[in-house]
């Protein structure tokens, strides 16, 4: 019953009415990726092995980066196509990896079978665990080997109960190779429907890429003049829900320390949530002004609102202390990995429990969460007052990453390739 019905609203949910935003385009590019597919596969140059590789946003495609790195190294080296869901991940000029990047199509048979037999991948690699019902069964139907790397399962996932559980358990029992992230992701693998023998426990690549990223300094060299000698916060991937304790805590540090400075990078910088930003700013008379990579740093302001995407990475090079966003919802807390990565201690909303990763730090003392701006205030100005506590913090952080999974990874694809 769960799949006809899914098969239904698939094949309806593109004539629903859907309110303007990120949903509402992500339909319509999906409703017209296929035809683009198509013209791809038969323009694109080469005859090598074609690897699919999908996940939903940015982060799930960071992800699966190192792992196609280490696969353009085999002898054979495949030609790369790249699918997502999310138009953050087409808006995103980091894809440089991949040969060819588009939505991926409808989830539906006709969509989605005449796109595989078109592109004829070997193996298809999805990041993360971005499953759509319809694309995995069309791709067990052709005997297309799907691999998972860095396999993830939120511990309150829907897809765990009834009638969801029965809808994915079909098409995660064919998948070849699971490279679950944790142990914890490992059982509710298993608990999904996948065959044990295929579940391995293979750790994050997330976590090589961040180790072997290179800080690009071009883009923040205006900054680093406004930022010598003083205590940089670093709020990155700041959500609604953030807004309110962070311009607070910069408030209350700057009474305290006035050569202490902010950069608050949100999640969303379009032109309302900066607007919004800045006047709460202006009304906790916090100097203020937004900036991009094109602008000079204004020298005398406390605290800058970023205007740009695809620098934070880059940012948290500024960084004595980072805040990363969403964590005052559950299940919404963005990558910890990054400024841990640079050894700088993190801050956090109270919800951390959907992340393994800041679970992790928070217990070798490299996280610390807030609940209020004086909390978040607090740590800040003790970690400013205390540099030798500070730089522990920011180390256990960074030892809480861990390299290899996407070599791993990459070795289990090729087995799938030789094969």
């Amino acid at each position: 019953m769960a799949h006809r019905a899914y098969h239904s609203l698939s094949r309806l949910v593109v004539h629903l009415p859907v309110p303007s935003g990120k949903l509402r385009r992500g339909l319509r590019e999906r409703a017209a990726a296929s035809a683009r597919w198509l013209q791809w596969a038969t323009d694109r140059p080469g005859s090598g092995p074609v690897v699919w590789v999908h996940g939903a946003s940015v982060g799930e495609l960071l992800t699966a980066r190192p792992v196609v790195h280490r696969l353009r190294r085999l002898d054979a080296a495949p030609i790369v196509a790249c699918s997502y869901s999310s138009p953050s991940a087409a808006d995103w000029r980091g894809l440089a990896w991949a040969d060819h990047g588009d939505f991926v199509p409808l989830d539906t048979p006709e969509d989605v079978g005449t796109v595989l037999d078109a592109v004829r991948p070997m193996v298809i690699v999805l990041a993360r665990g971005d499953l759509w019902p319809e694309f995995l069964g069309q791709a067990h139907r052709r005997r297309i080997p799907v691999a998972i790397v860095g396999a993830s399962i939120r511990p309150d996932s829907r897809r765990l109960h009834r009638p969801l559980r029965s809808l994915y358990a079909n098409v995660v029992e064919g998948v070849s190779w699971i490279g679950a992230a944790t142990q914890g992701d490992m059982e509710r693998w298993r608990l999904l429907g996948a065959r044990a023998s295929a579940i391995e426990l293979s750790g994050d690549p997330r976590h090589d890429d961040v180790l072997e990223r290179t800080t690009h300094s071009g883009p923040i060299r205006s900054l680093e003049r406004w930022a010598r000698d003083r205590s940089v916060l670093v709020a990155g991937s700041t959500e609604a829900g953030d807004e309110g304790t962070v311009c607070d805590a910069i408030r209350l540090v700057l009474k305290e320390r006035e050569r202490a400075r902010a950069l608050l990078v949100p999640h969303d910088p379009s032109p309302r949530i900066l607007d919004r930003l800045l006047a709460r700013l202006q009304r906790a008379r916090v100097p203020s002004a937004s900036w991009a990579p094109s602008d000079r740093a204004p020298p005398d302001t406390a605290c800058i609102v970023v205007r740009a995407t695809g620098i934070l990475n880059d940012l948290y090079a500024l960084a004595s202390v980072t805040y990363v966003g969403g964590g005052f919802r559950r299940g919404t807390l963005h990558a910890v990995i990054e400024p841990a990565a640079y050894g700088v201690p993190v801050l956090t909303g109270p919800h951390t429990e959907a992340s393994p990763d800041a679970e992790a730090m928070a217990a070798a003392g490299g996280l610390a969460t807030a609940r209020a701006a004086r909390d978040l205030a607090a740590r800040w100005l003790g970690w400013m007052d205390d540099g030798e506590a500070r730089v522990t913090a920011g180390l256990a952080a960074r030892r809480c990453l861990s390299a290899g999974a996407a070599a791993l990874s990459a070795k289990r694809i090729a087995e799938v390739l030789d094969g």
